[in-house]
């Protein structure tokens, strides 16, 4: 397979991007997980946190498709770019340090984290869905995922409720257990 050098770049930015965000996370959830540090996040934080790492994991799995592209023009690169782009910001915000604090305190503060953090996540379904399209020409099953990742991130961008956040934590969890059986049925 013969690979022209403006693919193989555009797939190491693609790559690169991505790899800092899971670097990040790594070093978050080391945190966490250390015994030695108590840490600040409440379980919905956490449960957000891991979310992202597999939507990084999903991500890096695609960038295959970046090598299938015969030529690469800037609108396009800055179209795949964004993606990896806006899904470090939504990391970047998300493992915020919160300050000490009660479980009160670090609910609130996810709550006050989590419009920002959505409203990129929302963005970033978008960005799936377009170049989704842009590749195949058509929607497919898994942007019913995207599309509901979407509604999802839109309402909970404008929600103060702990308890409607906590619900939807389980909502993600299932919406990403359903994109991923979707993915492997699929082929």
């Amino acid at each position: 397979m013969d690979i022209q050098l403006n693919t193989l770049l555009v797939a190491l930015m693609f790559i690169t991007i991505l790899s800092m965000g899971i670097g990040n996370i790594l070093i978050s959830l080391a945190d966490v997980f250390n015994h030695a540090t108590s840490s600040r996040r409440n379980r919905v934080h956490i449960s957000w946190i891991v979310l992202l790492l597999i939507v990084h994991f999903n991500l890096f799995w695609q960038s295959k498709a970046i090598l299938d592209v015969e030529g690469w023009e800037f609108g396009g690169f800055l179209l795949t770019m964004a993606g990896p782009v806006l899904l470090f910001l939504a990391t970047s915000i998300l493992l915020t340090d919160p300050p000490e604090g009660t479980a009160e305190n670090l609910a609130s503060f996810f709550v006050g984290l989590g419009r920002r953090f959505f409203l990129f996540f929302a963005i970033l379904q978008v960005w799936v869905m377009v170049v989704g399209f842009t590749l195949t020409g058509s929607f497919i099953v898994t942007d019913l995922v995207n599309a509901a990742f979407l509604v999802l991130a839109l309402t909970l961008a404008t929600s103060s409720s702990e308890r409607f956040h906590n619900v939807g934590a389980l909502l993600a969890w299932g919406l990403g257990l359903a994109g991923f059986v979707t993915r492997w049925l699929g082929g």
